[in-house]
C-alpha cells in the first residue's frame, strides 16, 4: 500500500513534469538562425568591427595626404605607411574575433538547447522509473524505499531540465548581445563541419602580415631602422646615432618576441584543431554505434523479447551519444575559429574571406 504522503508528493512530481513538458514551457520566441546568418549580422554590427573599419578609412586618408604632400618628410610618410598597414590588420583582427566570439555564442546556444531536448527525454524515462516502481510495489516486488529513490531521480532529472532551459535563455541572450538579432534568439543545426585542409607550414607563413602584434612590430623596427638611416651621417650627433641604433635593437627583439609568440600559439591552436577532429570521429563512431543498437531493439520490441521501458532507455542511451556527437562538432567549429584568430586568417568556411 502507497502511504498517503507518498502520493501526494508524486501528485505533485506528475503536476511539475506536465508543466515542464508541456508545448509552451519551451516555446520559441523567435525563428532558428542559421550560423552563418548569425556570424554575418555580427561583422555588420558589431561595435569592433566599425570601430576598427572608422581607423582604416581615417588611416587611408591621412596616408594619402602624407604621400601626395611634396613638404612631408620620409618619418612621417613611413608612419603613415605604416599607421595605414596596422589598420588594415587590425581590422581583419577585429572580424576574426567577432567571428570567433559569435561562434563560440552560437555553439553554446545550440549545445544549450539540445541538451534540453535530453534533459526531457531522461525525465521521461525517470518517470516512467516511478511508475515501474509503483507497480512492483503493489505486488510486493519493490519497497517503498525503492518508490522513494525512484521518486527523488525524477525530482533531479526535472532540476536539471529546468537549469538547462535557464541556460538556453542566457545563451540566447549573449547570442543576441554578440550579433544584434531580436530577443530570443534561437540557433538552427549545424551544417557540416569543415576540414583543417591548410599545412600549419603554410599558416606559419602569413604571420608576418596577418597579426596586428607582428605587423605592429614589423612597423616599429622600419621607423627605427629610418631612424638609423638619417642619424649615420656627419652632422648628425654621435650620441643621436647610438640611441638610434639603441632603438633598433630593441625594436628587432620585440618584433623577434612577437614572431615567436605567434607561432608558439599557432601551433598550439593547430594542434587543437586536429585534437577535436580526432575526437569527433570518436563520437561519431559511437553514434552509429548507438543508432544500430536503437534499430536492433526497435525490432527487439515488435517480436517481444524487451519491453517498452527497454527501448526508452535505448533511446536515451542514443540520445545521449547523439548529443555528445554535437558537442565533438561544436568543439571542431570553436577550435577552427581560435586557429583562426592565432593565424590571422578565416579557417572556419563561414563569413567568407576577411
Amino acid at each position: 500500500m502507497i502511504h498517503p504522503h507518498s502520493l501526494h508528493r508524486l501528485s505533485k512530481t506528475a503536476l511539475t513534469l506536465a508543466l515542464l513538458l508541456s508545448p509552451t514551457a519551451f516555446a520559441q520566441t523567435a525563428a532558428p538562425v542559421s550560423l552563418s546568418a548569425a556570424v554575418q549580422a555580427a561583422l555588420q554590427n558589431g561595435a569592433d568591427v566599425r570601430t576598427a573599419q572608422a581607423n582604416l578609412d581615417k588611416a587611408q586618408a591621412a596616408n594619402a595626404a602624407q604621400q601626395a604632400d611634396p613638404s612631408a618628410l620620409a618619418a612621417a610618410k613611413l608612419n603613415a605607411k605604416n599607421t595605414l598597414t596596422l589598420a588594415q590588420v587590425q581590422l581583419k583582427g577585429a572580424r576574426l574575433s567577432t567571428l570567433q566570439t559569435t561562434i563560440n555564442s552560437y555553439t553554446t546556444l545550440l549545445r544549450a538547447q539540445e541538451n534540453v531536448e535530453l534533459q526531457t527525454l531522461q525525465v521521461q524515462v525517470d518517470q516512467k522509473a516511478v511508475q515501474v516502481a509503483q507497480v512492483k510495489l503493489q505486488v510486493q516486488n519493490a519497497t517503498a524505499l525503492d518508490v522513494q529513490n525512484a521518486g527523488n531521480t525524477l525530482t533531479g532529472s526535472q532540476q536539471n531540465l529546468a537549469d538547462a532551459r535557464a541556460q538556453v535563455n542566457l545563451a540566447s541572450g549573449k547570442l543576441g548581445a554578440a550579433t544584434g538579432l531580436t530577443a530570443g534568439v534561437r540557433a538552427g543545426a549545424l551544417g557540416n563541419i569543415p576540414t583543417l585542409k591548410t599545412s600549419l607550414a603554410s599558416l606559419q607563413s602569413g604571420l608576418n602580415t596577418n597579426l596586428t602584434a607582428v605587423v605592429s612590430a614589423t612597423g616599429d623596427v622600419a621607423s627605427a631602422q629610418l631612424s638609423v638611416k638619417l642619424a649615420d651621417n656627419d652632422f648628425t650627433p654621435a650620441r643621436t646615432l647610438q640611441d638610434a641604433r639603441t632603438a633598433l635593437a630593441n625594436a628587432q627583439r620585440s618584433l623577434d618576441s612577437a614572431q615567436k609568440n605567434a607561432a608558439t600559439t599557432l601551433s598550439s591552436a593547430y594542434q587543437s584543431v586536429d585534437n577535436a577532429a580526432e575526437l569527433l570521429k570518436v563520437a561519431l563512431s559511437k553514434e552509429t554505434a548507438a543508432q544500430k543498437t536503437y534499430t536492433q531493439d526497435a525490432a527487439r520490441l515488435k517480436s517481444g523479447t524487451i519491453s517498452a521501458v527497454d527501448l526508452q532507455n535505448t533511446q536515451l542511451t542514443l540520445k545521449k551519444a547523439q548529443y555528445s556527437r554535437l558537442q565533438a562538432q561544436t568543439d571542431v567549429l570553436q577550435a577552427l575559429a581560435s586557429l583562426s584568430v592565432a593565424a590571422g586568417q578565416n579557417l572556419t568556411g563561414i563569413g567568407g574571406t576577411f
